[in-house]
This record gives C-alpha cells, sequence and structure tokens, in this order.
C-alpha cells in the first residue's frame, strides 16, 4: 500500500549485466520493506524475456505481496524527435500499454534522452515538439487508471534539464506529473525544482558529489542532503514514490552499486529522514 508521504520503491534490477527474474525482486522488496518497484519500458514492449514470466503472472504476484508497480521508459530521441529505430515516443508507449496494464502500474514516465548532439535552438524545438505526444500520453494513462509523468536530465544533457523547461511542459500539458531526480539537480536550481513539488508525480533518489550529477551512488555516499530533500518534499504534501536509483554509473565507478545491502541501507535513510 501506497500510505506513506515518500513511499520507498527500488529499481528492478533487470539489467543485462544485473539481471534478476522479476520474481525474485519482488520477494527481496517484499521482504525488506519496499513499497513499489520500479520496472523499465522497452522499444517493443516490456516481456516475458526481461522479466523472466509473463507480465500477468507478475502483476499477480505484485498483487499478492502488495508490491506496487511503476515504469521508467527511457527514450533516445533524435533531433527530428524520432527514437533510432524511426519511431515515436508515443508508439513505444503504446507498445508498453500491455504490460503497464498488465503489472497493475500505478505511476509511469518517459525519460527523454537526446540521442544526437543538440545545439540549443534543436533542444527548443524538440521540448515544444513532443508536447502532443505527452498530452496524448496523459489521456491514455488516465483512461487505464494510472499517472503519467516527465523527468528531467541532469545539467549536462540537453534535453528537459531545466526548470523552465519543465516548467513550460507542465504548463502546457494539463494533468502531466513530473519526476523529479535528486541527482540530477545542482544546489542553484534546487528551489525552482522544489517549486514543482504540486505536479510530482513520482522520485528519483541517489546521491552524488555535488556540484557533480548522475552519479547514482548509494545514499551517503555523495553529499546530496537527501534527509532534507525528503522532509521538505513531506511539509510540501508531496505523496507518492521515491524509486532508489542507486545502481551507479561508468563515470562515477560502474554500474551494479544496488547490492541488497545497499538498498537495504539506503531505504533506511529516507525511512529515517521521515520519522524525524
Amino acid at each position: 500500500m501506497l500510505t506513506a508521504s515518500i513511499a520507498v520503491g527500488m529499481n528492478g534490477r533487470f539489467f543485462p549485466q544485473n539481471w534478476r527474474p522479476a520474481r525474485q525482486e519482488i520477494a527481496f522488496a517484499a521482504a525488506n520493506g519496499f513499497a513499489a518497484i520500479q520496472f523499465p519500458g522497452e522499444p517493443q514492449g516490456l516481456g516475458a524475456a526481461r522479466l523472466g514470466a509473463a507480465a500477468a503472472d507478475v502483476g499477480a504476484m505484485l498483487a499478492e505481496t502488495g508490491v506496487a508497480a511503476v515504469m521508467e521508459h527511457a527514450i533516445h530521441v533524435r533531433a527530428d524527435g524520432l527514437t533510432p529505430r524511426g519511431d515515436t515516443p508515443l508508439a513505444e508507449f503504446e507498445r508498453n500499454l500491455a504490460a503497464i496494464v498488465a503489472l497493475g502500474c500505478t505511476a509511469v514516465h518517459w525519460h527523454l534522452v537526446p540521442d544526437e548532439p543538440l545545439t540549443p535552438a534543436a533542444q527548443r524545438r524538440l521540448e515544444t515538439a513532443v508536447l502532443p505526444q505527452l498530452e496524448t500520453a496523459v489521456a491514455i494513462s488516465a483512461a487505464h487508471g494510472f499517472r503519467f509523468g516527465l523527468e528531467h536530465n541532469a545539467p549536462n544533457v540537453p534535453l528537459f534539464n531545466t526548470p523552465a523547461a519543465i516548467g513550460h511542459a507542465l504548463d502546457a500539458v494539463p494533468g502531466l506529473g513530473f519526476v523529479w531526480d535528486f541527482n540530477h539537480t545542482l544546489l542553484e536550481t534546487l528551489p525552482a525544482f522544489a517549486a514543482l513539488a504540486p505536479r510530482m508525480s513520482m522520485l528519483h533518489i541517489s546521491d552524488a558529489p555535488l556540484p557533480e550529477t548522475n552519479y547514482h551512488w548509494p545514499l551517503g555516499q555523495g553529499t546530496i542532503d537527501v534527509a532534507g530533500y525528503c522532509q521538505m518534499l513531506r511539509a510540501a504534501g508531496f505523496q507518492g514514490v521515491g524509486v532508489l536509483e542507486i545502481g551507479g554509473a561508468p563515470w562515477s565507478g560502474g554500474f551494479d552499486q544496488d547490492t541488497d545491502a545497499a538498498l537495504v541501507a539506503s531505504r533506511a535513510v529516507i525511512a529515517a529522514a521521515l520519522a524525524a
């Protein structure tokens, strides 16, 4: 049940270099107090090959254990707004809809990543061009009973990487949620991103050695005031899933940092902050 201000979830370890079957991840989440698991969208739709079982069977186990499902759909887009395969983000989203429904996802979001260098002008054009697709995705999501959102990028990734760009999208698309990533946020942009709390549909939580961002470290290894951010969000009335994305990155010591022990310890940091 998602009852806490921040219901702590974990990013499912469904990566080629760090793969576990969904049933095993659900059992781990349930045994260690995680409220949700984040599943990955895929270009051709999430299925049994990635999950280790049919989505309907995974959804049944989620329902049985009380662990919620959310989905991040990371989509690489060219300057023309299409994916490397020549699809629209909306087409990829629609291919994942069957899995979203079967898993019982409560929240889904797009993380749009540029697949090629973008000039500032090209970035602005792309951020504007995708708005009608975001509007359609919001309508589809509402019809199926889950929340739809958009994640921002780290400052050095030129697409939806500023509070202004996210704010414009939220103003243009009623019902669109915002997925705030602690570890994509510089201190100088913190107040502007925090002001978007009423539109936040989900959180991504990890650590980084500010002013460096996008490290995805386990909590306590960097300098982000995770406890302070959590308490600020609670005061602002946020209620939703906060997913621990602590797997690391090639530039921050490598992947696979999201060990069982690191996940449990990082969850405890958030629990302590919310108990204070």
